[in-house]
């Protein structure tokens, strides 16, 4: 189907229409217009709760808290034995959960 045609069934201009199938920024609202004249939907579906991106959030910050504080210690040759290391992950999630969100985001 010729960009003129989806663009006129979409009620879309035709540089909008070039500009999806060249990769370009659309909008949803584009999207699902030229979706739909092909034929076609999308959907948007969750792959994680808030909850758990929150979780996995702090997971991350806490491992590279933990992480600078390994390299620290194996460069002074005192690096913690793995069982110090989950104790210390473990922490270090405890405290950045009680931090503000915005902090916990940053």
């Amino acid at each position: 189907m010729p960009y003129e045609v989806i663009a006129q069934k979409a009620d879309i201009g035709i540089a909008t229409v070039k500009r999806f199938f060249s990769g370009g920024n659309s909008s949803i609202s584009i999207v699902e217009s030229i979706a739909s004249v092909l034929g076609s939907s999308i959907s948007i579906s969750y792959q994680n709760s808030a909850e758990k991106l929150l979780e996995m959030q702090i997971e991350k910050k806490a491992l590279l808290v933990v992480n600078r504080v390994m390299k620290t210690s194996a460069l002074e040759q005192q690096k913690p034995n793995s069982m110090a290391y989950d104790t210390m992950l473990e922490k270090a999630k405890e405290h950045i959960s009680k931090m503000p969100k915005s902090q916990i985001w940053a």
